[in-house]
């Protein structure tokens, strides 16, 4: 199965990335970045590894899903079975408030 990152998630990998780059140096940000990709590729190889997100549950136009992919990160997903595509909507940092997730999606 494709996946496909959506801005938003796009968006929020690249000021982690930034920000780890920053606090912790280049080489902490790669690992971050190369332990994500491995998460994103068992994602496309089994799609529904990643739990129901609780937080979305009263979305009605996806079945949000979400994968651990970090001590403090969750990708939070949605796969559409027609057009054989993982689109991966935000990357979570789980220290931040519950419901900020409910208002950015």
């Amino acid at each position: 199965m494709k996946y496909q990152w959506r801005k938003q998630a796009e968006k929020q990998m690249a000021q982690e990335v930034r920000y780890c780059t920053y606090a912790f140096g280049a080489q902490v940000a790669l690992n971050f970045i190369d332990s994500i990709n491995k998460q994103v590729l068992l994602l496309s190889s089994h799609p529904h590894i990643g739990k129901v997100e609780p937080l979305l549950v009263h979305k009605k136009r996806h079945e949000y899903r979400s994968l651990v992919v970090h001590k403090h990160f969750k990708l939070i997903y949605y796969v559409e079975s027609a057009c054989d595509t993982i689109y991966i909507v935000d990357l979570w940092d789980t220290r931040r408030e519950p419901a900020a997730l409910t208002n950015r999606l």
